[in-house]
Parts: C-alpha cells; sequence; structure tokens
C-alpha cells in the first residue's frame, strides 16, 4: 500500500468515526502490544512533523474552516435552486448512497452515474441529471457537516483531557512535596499518581497524532463530490 493510500485508509476508519461518534484511536491496556495500524504506524506514515495544534480554539486543523460549500465553486449546470423530494426517488437514494461510501471506488460510481443517465428519456435526461447533482450536493454537504462538527467535539474533548492533565501534574508535584527526605522509592500514592498520569498523557498523544488526519476528511468529502459532479456533467447535453 502507498503512503498516500495508507493515509486516506486512516482517514476512512476516522471518517466512520467521526460519523458515528467512536474514538478514533485510543492507546492499548498497560501492559499489551500496540494495535496494528495504530500509534507507530500512523507516526512512521507522516512525511513531516505537523505543525502544533491550537488548543484554545475548536476548530484544529490547519485547513481553515469554511461552513458551507458553494454549489457554484463545484457545478456549472443548470440551477439547482428550490430542487427537492429527491429523497422519494428510490433509484436516485440508491445512486447517492453508493457514491458517498469512500471504499467504493470512483470508476464504479461513474459508471453507475453513466448508466443511470442513459436509462432516462432524452427529453428528461439533463433535468433528472440536474436532480441527481442536487441529491449528490445535499448529501455530501451533510456529511461534511457532521464530519466537522465531529473534529470540533474531538478537539473539544482533547481541550478537557489537557485541563485534566494540568490537574493531574499539579497533584503529583503535591505529592513530591509529601515524600520522606531522602526517599528511594515513591510511595503508593505518589506511585499511582505517576501511573495514571503516564496512561492519561499518552492517550492525549495518540488521540493528537490523528487530529491532522481527521482534518482531511472534509476535503476528501469535497474532492469526492468534485468527482461525482463532473461524472453527471459529462452525460449532460446543455
Amino acid at each position: 500500500m502507498t503512503r498516500i493510500a495508507h493515509r486516506r485508509s486512516l482517514a476512512l476508519m476516522l471518517l466512520g468515526a467521526l460519523m458515528f461518534g467512536a474514538a478514533p484511536l485510543s492507546a492499548q491496556e498497560p501492559g499489551t502490544a500496540p494495535a496494528a495500524g495504530g500509534e507507530a504506524a500512523i507516526q512512521g506514515q507522516q512525511e513531516a512533523t505537523p505543525p502544533p495544534i491550537d488548543m484554545t480554539k475548536d476548530w484544529p486543523c490547519v485547513q481553515g474552516k469554511v461552513e458551507t460549500l458553494s454549489v457554484g465553486a463545484i457545478w456549472d449546470g443548470p440551477s439547482i435552486e428550490g430542487i427537492k423530494g429527491w429523497y422519494r426517488d428510490k433509484e436516485l437514494v440508491d445512486l447517492v448512497d453508493l457514491a458517498v461510501q469512500r471504499r467504493i471506488p470512483e470508476e464504479h460510481v461513474d459508471a453507475a452515474i453513466e448508466t443511470y443517465a442513459k436509462a432516462q428519456p432524452e427529453a428528461e435526461r439533463d433535468t433528472k441529471l440536474t436532480t441527481l447533482f442536487a441529491a449528490m450536493f445535499d448529501k455530501f454537504s451533510g456529511q461534511r457537516r457532521t464530519v466537522m462538527s465531529g473534529i470540533e467535539k474531538y478537539q473539544r474533548s482533547q481541550k478537557a483531557r489537557a485541563i485534566e492533565l494540568e490537574h493531574q501534574s499539579s497533584a503529583i508535584v503535591e505529592l513530591e512535596g509529601k515524600q520522606a527526605p531522602g526517599a528511594l522509592e515513591d510511595d503508593p500514592e505518589l506511585a499511582k499518581a505517576r501511573e495514571n498520569f503516564n496512561w492519561a498523557q499518552r492517550i492525549f498523544q495518540e488521540r493528537q497524532s490523528s487530529i491532522p488526519l481527521a482534518c482531511e476528511l472534509p476535503v476528501l468529502i469535497e474532492e469526492r463530490l468534485y468527482a461525482v459532479a463532473r461524472a453527471i456533467r459529462s452525460q449532460m447535453k446543455s
């Protein structure tokens, strides 16, 4: 698997996690081996150290946050304004659901769009395909909004983890001050506090390493929508 393909595979895993609320990556239990494809795999695939993540903001991505997609930047066909109710057309819904599945190769989606186009009466083809794009735009835009919301929720959880790490660190300093002078070993309370801190820090760092990948997801969704728009336009006469 190429480096780009590997990163996109990880991004797909994150897409499902952000869409359905699961944690994209989590540290293993103490004393167990790292999961395949986990932290080590991600670090080994990074071309360069990503820029620091601004923990003061809810949007952690280097990519600027663009709330909504512009139809005009993607589509040069007939207006889709006012097109509604496409979800009542099962054939159209099935095609849209196929297109939004990132694991389905683009060429398969292109072939399905071509088959759909050729099945339409010639006089209605462009109208039907315009409705198809409107459906695609609605679906992809909704998916993108959900993912962006998931990224921000993920970032907020990391901010909370960072605050908790600060509290744990302060508690360790206090416990260190209570140690008997010259003690060669930590007392049980301090030892436990260090273990908990190290474990929490590992989870925090592992989750941080997945944020740059998560930030690629809105871009991947946009790229897929652009490809779908091109495929639809190629089947239209006007």
